[in-house]
């Protein structure tokens, strides 16, 4: 992980510089960032990327974007590693709901979100 998060932060400081710390491009690069740290065991970092990934997507591509709704779905991946079930739950839904209306109830994506709320009830056995 050292040397992907050596080149993922050089080129989110190029990004940064070069297309400003709106562009969706900036985003997915911390959302990149935000992967390695919650793969990392380093979920409070993951956090923070995955939020500023969250808040520049929203912003520039709206809420009802594949893309934003898979960056909710890291979030709650996060949360969902950490034991935070309510919290995952949270992001995993609003995603759920993003996927059904944009991509539709017969896509892939939809249905693995749903297997991933599946799986958080399952663990607190509901």
């Amino acid at each position: 992980y050292v040397k992907a998060l050596e080149y993922f932060h050089k080129c989110e400081r190029i990004q940064a510089t070069v297309l400003g710390e709106s562009h969706p491009g900036y985003a997915t690069i911390l959302n990149n960032i935000g992967s390695i740290y919650s793969n990392k065991g380093e979920y409070v970092k993951a956090l923070e990327y995955y939020h500023k990934c969250e808040h520049i997507q929203a912003t520039v591509l709206g809420e009802s974007n594949p893309s934003y709704a898979t960056t909710l779905s890291n979030i709650g991946s996060v949360y969902d590693k950490k034991g935070e079930y309510v919290k995952a739950l949270e992001y995993y839904l609003k995603c759920e709901r993003i996927r059904a209306t944009v991509l539709g109830e017969s896509h892939p994506d939809y249905a693995r979100i749903l297997n991933y709320i599946g799986s958080v009830y399952d663990k607190e056995e509901e």
